[in-house]
């Protein structure tokens, strides 16, 4: 039998405390991660500082609440673009960008959330979301509609199960019905779109990015004025079928 991987206990924790942030969307407290961990909070109060003290964690001073600290977004933006999908992906988002004037997300999923990894802007646009880093709606976004209609159905619906489908504009899925049949749609056609169904006048057109397993490990997405993404919208299908192929297929995957 081989050896079990000897931890250290401090580290350990230290990790078990970050990703509590996996599943939690709020700031956390000291007696928040104590329960969570079933451990005492003068053990937690001791690991916590020291994050905070290395910017792991950052303190909201009028809660005396925790969130994720910006170590952890510079680490995290650090391991992204040193991906070769990034790499691959950014010539490709560049051409759609400007072949459209147009910002294009590139987003991949990271637990239960999408978190945009790359973002390619057309000159002079002041558009501030999503900005790389960012983490987007699920069941409103063309990328997570995108993500989920490709995952397993076990792992679709562990992370499904307490999901919060939020109405944010008239247009919102909001319920996980209405959710699953659209994922339908978009795995038999190979796009997604955004309906204005996160922010009033945004509309958007994504396709799905594949590795060599066949996995659609990240997905992009054209998005801009809605009157401007429904003028171009079946030149805008044909350019991001063409593109998800292109990307797909220098990262070794075979239709």
């Amino acid at each position: 039998m081989a050896q079990q991987r000897r931890l250290i206990q401090s580290i350990k924790r230290a990790s078990d405390i970050l990703s509590i942030f996996m599943q939690e969307k709020r700031t956390m407290g000291i007696t928040d991660f104590a329960q969570r961990l079933s451990l005492p909070k003068t053990t937690i109060s001791s690991i916590v500082q020291t994050l905070e003290a290395l910017k792991f964690l950052e303190k909201d001073h009028i809660t005396s609440k925790y969130r994720l600290g910006s170590t952890l977004f510079q680490l995290g933006m650090k391991y992204a673009t040193n991906m070769d999908l990034v790499i691959t992906a950014r010539a490709w988002m560049e051409r759609l960008c400007f072949q459209f004037m147009e910002p294009v997300n590139v987003g991949m999923l990271v637990g239960d959330r999408v978190i945009v990894v790359l973002r390619v802007e057309p000159e002079n646009r002041f558009m501030v979301f999503p900005r790389a880093g960012s983490a987007i709606p699920v069941h409103t976004t063309c990328i997570g509609k995108l993500l989920h209609a490709h995952l397993p159905p076990d792992e679709r619906s562990t992370i499904l199960e307490n999901y919060n489908f939020e109405k944010l504009t008239a247009n919102s899925i909001d319920n996980r019905e209405r959710f699953l049949a659209e994922l339908d749609t978009v795995k038999k056609e190979g796009v997604a779109f955004d309906n204005e169904e996160s922010i009033v006048g945004l509309a958007g057109i994504g396709g799905p990015i594949f590795n060599y397993t066949g996995q659609a490990v990240a997905a992009f997405v054209i998005t801009g004025k809605a009157e401007n993404i429904r003028k171009q919208r079946e030149k805008m299908i044909t350019a991001v079928r063409y593109t998800s192929l292109q990307v797909s297929t220098q990262l070794g995957y075979t239709p």
